[in-house]
């Protein structure tokens, strides 16, 4: 009974979670509308999993498997496409063409040639998606960065959260795909174990691409360059269209950030820094990627850090909750972050240190 009901625990997961996006699939975005292909190649393929380690599969079931095995990365890759980069080539598609054909081909002509192809392309899908996919989600995570100084909800908790559940559904899938299907059938807890693990990893998954708010068409629209119709100067259009003087750039930026302390500000941008400058966000983007060798999120954080710990020192009964906010982050997870990164330190053992100084 344990057997079979943890056999087929994994497929009731993503079957729920396919029922989940269905149901939502038409109010979705692009990302999202195509998890839901993934969910359903993976509903289908830990149901064949299921029937094969309780009651066993006829061949065209098998091959229904083989189609659905090779398919669930290339989806998943999808998705990570749709998750970073709006515009997606429909050449795109063609990483499904080698399940179709595995699977065909299998149907046609059973042999073992075919199992052991099916097992070095599933092997070569599982690097290939594991390594183009962190490439892709670390290089947005870096534009996310050029473009917002609060990254709670919009990049590195869930990217990070998928690149752990997409590394570890990788070796796990690879693992087990190397030892064979025929393996667990004389190993209950060896079964038991790999279902739990799976259908933890997948609710994990599946979960945090659902509650992701943040899309990609929000972040094109913040990423536009646009010069202010009203700028602080009566130059020309032709002026505002050239590059700005970088050390007038420079002592802008000082006066305004520094001075004026505008990296205070809630939810900043830097478009509302290149707004406030006249000028577009591209220049100010460089300028501080050159000038200080950090990405605008680190940059602000950076000068809210210092800032939170001149408080500190002024007022040190002062509360983390506030010192978060009159430090300018969005939240104390936030500011606890941001704190360790930059001194090494939880604010409390820096306040600690820095009293016996």
């Amino acid at each position: 009974m344990a057997r079979t009901l943890f056999s087929f625990l994994p497929f009731m997961v993503c079957f729920w979670w396919l029922l989940t996006f269905a149901i939502g699939y038409h109010k979705f975005d692009a990302a999202k509308r195509s998890l839901t292909w993934y969910s359903a190649a993976c509903a289908m393929l830990y149901l064949c999993h299921a029937f094969y380690f309780t009651v066993g599969i006829p061949h065209a079931v098998d091959c229904l498997w083989t189609l659905c095995s090779l398919s669930v990365y290339p989806l998943y890759y999808l998705y990570i496409c749709r998750l970073t980069d709006r515009q997606m080539s429909p050449s795109c598609y063609l990483l499904l063409l080698p399940a179709v054909v595995v699977a065909g081909v299998k149907f046609v002509v059973p042999c073992d040639f075919i199992v052991v192809i099916q097992q070095l392309v599933f092997a070569s899908q599982v690097l290939l998606c594991c390594f183009f996919g962190i490439k892709r989600l670390r290089e947005f995570d870096r534009r996310l960065a050029d473009v917002y100084a609060d990254m709670e909800g919009r990049g590195t908790p869930q990217f990070r959260a998928l690149l752990v559940a997409i590394v570890t559904i990788s070796c796990l899938a690879a693992i087990a795909n190397a030892l064979g299907r025929r393996y667990f059938s004389d190993s209950d807890w060896l079964l038991i174990a790999l279902a739990v693990t799976f259908s933890g990893l997948q609710y994990a998954l599946h979960f945090i691409a659902y509650h992701r708010q943040f899309t990609q068409e929000e972040f094109e629209a913040d990423s536009i360059d646009e010069i202010p119709a009203s700028t602080a100067t009566d130059a020309s259009p032709a002026e505002e269209e050239a590059a700005p003087d970088v050390p007038e750039l420079a002592k802008k930026i000082e006066a305004l950030m520094s001075g004026e302390q505008f990296y205070l500000t809630p939810n900043l941008k830097i478009a509302d820094l290149a707004k406030r400058l006249g000028t577009c966000r591209t220049y100010v983007s460089t300028h501080i990627n050159q000038a200080t060798g950090m990405s605008f999120s680190d940059y602000v954080n950076h000068l809210r850090v210092e800032h939170a710990k001149r408080l500190m020192q002024e007022r040190r009964d002062i509360k983390i909750a506030s010192l978060a906010e009159l430090s300018g982050f969005a939240s104390e997870l936030s500011f606890y972050r941001n704190f360790r990164k930059f001194t090494g330190l939880t604010p409390k053992a820096w306040l600690k240190q820095n009293a016996q100084e």
